[in-house]
C-alpha cells in the first residue's frame, strides 16, 4: 500500500488539486482519500476515483492495488489501532464498529445487549452492523461503552458520528433538485469597481488596449492619451483616449459596459469587467464615441455614475451624433471627474509604464502611442548579445537562450471560447460548429542582463502583446510543496539579479484585471515547466531531490552565470582588482537615456576583458594553477569525484559512489559487503563546523553506506578530526591534503587563496 500510497500523492501533486477537490470530484470523504494517500488498507473504488479525478493512468494504479492485495492475503485484516479520527461517513463508522467488536473477543449480539442494559436492542445493532440502516448517536455511544472504550475516545466515536452525519446530510443536499433564486443588482454596484484594487496607469493601459484592438488586422494602431484642464483648476480634469484607425460596433458596447464575469477566463469574449473597473478607477463619468467609416452619425455611450447610484434604473441609452464630414471613424473614449490628480510628474511616470507594459509592440512597430503629444518610447532590453558566450565544461552557452514550443494544439469555439480537442465536430460546452485551430505556444527568450540589480531583473510575461507580469521572479524559487518555495536565485554576493527575459503565451488565462495568470491553471504550468523545468535549476540540489539534471533554459543559463565573479567567465566587468557592478549599473542608465555610445555591449565587454588582461592579476607572473577556494562548487565537485576515480581501481574502490555531482558511479566485479561510500565536497574560506561532519554520519546511516568521505578547501575542528576517528569509518580531507593528493593522481598543480592561513598550517601549504 506504500506504493499505491506514493501513486496516488504523486498523482494530486501533478493534478495540483486539494482535498476539497478531491471530495467533490470523486464523492468519498476526505478521511478516505488521506488514509489512501498515507498507505492505509484501501478499497479499490477509493483508488479508483482518486486517481481517475487526477487525470493520471488507473491501469497503472490497479496493478499496484492489486501487488498490495495479494501481499495482505491471508493476514489479519483488523488493525490494531482503529483510527476513529478519519471516520468520514456512515459506510466508515460500520467498519470502525466492527473492527471495535473485533478487538473486544468479537462478542455474540445477544451478549452486547444484555450488557447494555436495555440500551441496545439485538435487531437494530444487527441492521447497523451489516449495513441495512445507520446508527443513531445514542447507539453509537452505547455501543463503544458496552465494549469498554470511555473518556476521550468515546468522544472521539461521537465526533465521528457528527462527521457521517454532515457528509450524508451534505450528499442529501448535493442531490435535491435546485430552486432558481432571483438575484436584483444595484446601481450602487457600479461605485464599488472603481475601489477594487488597479493602479492608476494600470487602468490606463487597460484602455489603451481595447482601442488598439479594434482597428484593421495587420495596420498599426495609432493611440493617443491626452489630459485636458478646465479654466477654473490648474490640474487635468479629463483624460481622452482616442485611436483614428478603431471602430466599435453596439455588440462589442455592450460587451464593455457590462457587468459579466463566469467561466474560465479563456472562454470570456476579448472584453470584460476590465474595461468597466478600469473606467470608474479613473473617474466617474465616461463617454464613449466612436464610429465605422460607412455609418452617417458618430454613437454615443455615456455613463455617469452620479445620476446612475441616484436612480433605480440600469437601462442607459446609446445617443448618436451626425458626423461633419462624410467617411469619418475612430473610437475616443473621455473619462471625467478624476478620483487621481494627475501632475506633470505622474504623466511622465505613465508614458513610461506605458513603454515599458506595450515594449513589444511598440518596438515592432504595431503600435504608436502617445501622451500629452509626447511619443512613448519602448523599453528596451539592455542584455549581453547573442554574440557572447562563456564556456561550461567544454560547451559554449550563449548569454541569449531563445525559446519556441508548441505545448498543445486545439481547436477553440469561437462562439463561447471554450477548447477542445482536435477532431471534435462541434463545441461541447454551445455545441456550436464554429471551431478554430489554435496553438499553446511559448515563445520568446531568457537572457543576461549587463548589471546587477536589486529589484530591475526577472521574466517579462506577455499575453496578445502586453506584458501581464513586469520582470517576475517567481521562477527563480522552487518547492515540490508551492506554500513553502526555496528562492534558488539570486544565490552569489551581492545579492542582486541579471536573469532577464520576455516570453510570450497568449493561451494562458489571466485574471479579470490582465494584471496576473491563473497560476493554478494547466496552461499556466506548463509554461512553467517548458520555461525551467520540472526540477530544481541548481544540479545538486536536483539530485538530492531525485530529479534527472535540468536542461531547460532557464537552468542552462542559471548554471552558466549565477555567479558574479568579474572578467569574462561569467561576462562581469571589473578593474583588475574587483567587480564593477555600480559603474557596469551606471552604463545601464545611459543605455536607457539612449546614449548611442552605450547602446552596445561593447563597452561592458571591454571592461571584462580588461579585468582579465591587466591590474595585479595580469601584471604578476603566470600563474596557471587551479585555485580551489574560489572554484565554481560544481566544477570542484567534477574535480574531486575525478580524482577519486583515478584514486581506486575497480578492484580496491566501492561498488557504489554516491555524490559529488549530477552521477553515482558503480563497479559492478565488487563484492556485496563494503560497498558503498559517501563523497561530499565543501567549497570555503573558514573552518567547516562540526554539525557538517555529523550531518554526513547521518547520510551514511540512511544509505547505509561503509565509508564516509568529507573534502573541503579549508581545515576542520579537532573536535571534527576526535569524531571522525571515534566512527572509524569517515576521511576528512582539508585543502591541504587535497592539493597533495590532486598532484599526486591527477598531476594538477593547485593553489588555496585562503582569507587566512589555517592553524598548524605553514605559509606555504596554501600557495
Amino acid at each position: 500500500m506504500a506504493e499505491v500510497a506514493h501513486w496516488l500523492r504523486q498523482s494530486r501533486h501533478l493534478s495540483g488539486l486539494t482535498y476539497e477537490q478531491l471530495v467533490r470530484a470523486t464523492g468519498f470523504s476526505r478521511g478516505s482519500l488521506h488514509r489512501a494517500a498515507s498507505g492505509w488498507r484501501s478499497p479499490w473504488p477509493v483508488v479508483k476515483a482518486f486517481t481517475h479525478a487526477c487525470g493520471t493512468d488507473v491501469g497503472t494504479a490497479r496493478k499496484s492495488w492489486l501487488k498490495a492485495k495479494a501481499a495482505l492475503e491471508g493476514t489479519d485484516q483488523v488493525p490494531d489501532v482503529i483510527a476513529v479520527g478519519h471516520v468520514g461517513t456512515f459506510d466508515e463508522l460500520r467498519v470502525a464498529m466492527g473492527y471495535l467488536r473485533v478487538l473486544a473477543g468479537r462478542p455474540s449480539l445477544r451478549e452486547l445487549v444484555g450488557r447494555s442494559g436495555g440500551r441496545l436492542t439485538r435487531s437494530t445493532l444487527a441492521s447497523v452492523l451489516n449495513g441495512t440502516s445507520h446508527p443513531r448517536r445514542e447507539l453509537v455511544a452505547a455501543f463503544v461503552d458496552v465494549v469498554g472504550v470511555g473518556g476521550d475516545e468515546a468522544a472521539g466515536w461521537a465526533a465521528a458520528w457528527d462527521r457521517a452525519q454532515a457528509h450524508l446530510r451534505s450528499a442529501r443536499e448535493a442531490t435535491a433538485p435546485m430552486e432558481p433564486l432571483a438575484v436584483v443588482p444595484s446601481p450602487a454596484l457600479l461605485s464599488v469597481l472603481g475601489d477594487l484594487p488597479l493602479s492608476d496607469w494600470a487602468a490606463v493601459a487597460e484602455l489603451v488596449d481595447v482601442v488598439r484592438k479594434g482597428g484593421e488586422v495587420g495596420v498599426p494602431a495609432s493611440v493617443s492619451v491626452d489630459f485636458q484642464r478646465s479654466g477654473t483648476v490648474p490640474e487635468p480634469d479629463t483624460i481622452t483616449i482616442s485611436c483614428p484607425g478603431t471602430s466599435i460596433d453596439r455588440e462589442t458596447i455592450q460587451q464593455l459596459f457590462r457587468i459579466s464575469w463566469a467561466g474560465r477566463p479563456q472562454e470570456q469574449s476579448k472584453f470584460g469587467a476590465s474595461f468597466l473597473v478600469a473606467c470608474l478607477r479613473l473617474g466617474s463619468r465616461i463617454t464613449l464615441r466612436t464610429a465605422h467609416r460607412h455609418e452617417p452619425a458618430w454613437t454615443v455611450f455615456t455613463l455617469d455614475l452620479a445620476s446612475l447610484t441616484s436612480g433605480t434604473s440600469w437601462r442607459i441609452p446609446i445617443g448618436a451624433e451626425p458626423k461633419t464630414e462624410a467617411g469619418q471613424q475612430g473610437a475616443r473614449i473621455t473619462i471625467e471627474a478624476l478620483r487621481t490628480v494627475w501632475s506633470d510628474g505622474m504623466q511622465q511616470r505613465l508614458r513610461r509604464h506605458l513603454g515599458d507594459v506595450f515594449s513589444y509592440v511598440l518596438r515592432e512597430q504595431r503600435l504608436q502611442l502617445t501622451v500629452s503629444e509626447s511619443v512613448v518610447a519602448p523599453r528596451m532590453p539592455c542584455i549581453w548579445g547573442g554574440n557572447r558566450f562563456v564556456q561550461r565544461r567544454g560547451q559554449d552557452i550563449s548569454a541569449v537562450q531563445k525559446l519556441d514550443v508548441v505545448l498543445a494544439t486545439q481547436y477553440r469555439c469561437r462562439d463561447c471560447r471554450r477548447t477542445s480537442p482536435l477532431g471534435s465536430s462541434f463545441c461541447p460546452q454551445c455545441q456550436g460548429t464554429r471551431l478554430e485551430w489554435t496553438e499553446h505556444r511559448v515563445w520568446g527568450w531568457l537572457g543576461v542582463q549587463r548589471y546587477l540589480h536589486q529589484r530591475d531583473y526577472g521574466i517579462d510575461f506577455y499575453r496578445n502583446g502586453r506584458k501581464i507580469l513586469v520582470r517576475d521572479k517567481r521562477l527563480f524559487s522552487f518547492s515540490e510543496d508551492p506554500e513553502h518555495a526555496v528562492v534558488e536565485y539570486p544565490v552569489d554576493s551581492p545579492a542582486k539579479g541579471r536573469l532577464v527575459g520576455e516570453i510570450h503565451c497568449d493561451h494562458v488565462p489571466v485574471n479579470f484585471t490582465h494584471t496576473a495568470f491563473d497560476y493554478d491553471s494547466p496552461e499556466w504550468r506548463g509554461v512553467v515547466h517548458a520555461i525551467r523545468g520540472p526540477g530544481p535549476l541548481a544540479a545538486r540540489r536536483a539530485q538530492k531531490l531525485g530529479f534527472a539534471p535540468n536542461t531547460s533554459a532557464l537552468a542552462t543559463l542559471f548554471d552558466a552565470f549565477r555567479r558574479n565573479d568579474p572578467g569574462l567567465r561569467y561576462l562581469i566587468p571589473g578593474d583588475g582588482v574587483r567587480a564593477l557592478h555600480q559603474v557596469a549599473a551606471d552604463w545601464a542608465k545611459r543605455f536607457h537615456e539612449g546614449d548611442p555610445a552605450y547602446q552596445s555591449d561593447k563597452v561592458w565587454y571591454d571592461a571584462a576583458l580588461s579585468h582579465d588582461t591587466s591590474g595585479p592579476a595580469a601584471t604578476a607572473p603566470a600563474d596557471h594553477r587551479i585555485d580551489l577556494a574560489n572554484l565554481d562548487p560544481e566544477d570542484l565537485c567534477d574535480l574531486v569525484h575525478r580524482l577519486y576515480m583515478n584514486q581506486h581501481d575497480p578492484t580496491e574502490g566501492p561498488r557504489e559512489l554516491i555524490g559529488p555531482g549530477a552521477t553515482a558511479t558503480v563497479f559492478r566485479d565488487r563484492p556485496r559487503s563494503g560497498e558503498r561510500w559517501v563523497l561530499q565536497t565543501r567549497r570555503g574560506q573558514y573552518v567547516v563546523p562540526p554539525e557538517t561532519v555529523h550531518a554526513l554520519a547521518g547520510q551514511m546511516l540512511d544509505v547505509q553506506a561503509t565509508r564516509g568521505i568529507l573534502v573541503t578547501t579549508s581545515w576542520f575542528e579537532a573536535s571534527s578530526h576526535a569524531f571522525a576517528a571515534r566512527s572509524g569509518n569517515i576521511d576528512l580531507v582539508d585543502g591541504r591534503a587535497l592539493k597533495a593528493l590532486l598532484r599526486e593522481h591527477l598531476g594538477i598543480e593547485a593553489l588555496l587563496r585562503l582569507k587566512r592561513t589555517p592553524p598548524g598550517w605553514n605559509t606555504g601549504d596554501a600557495v
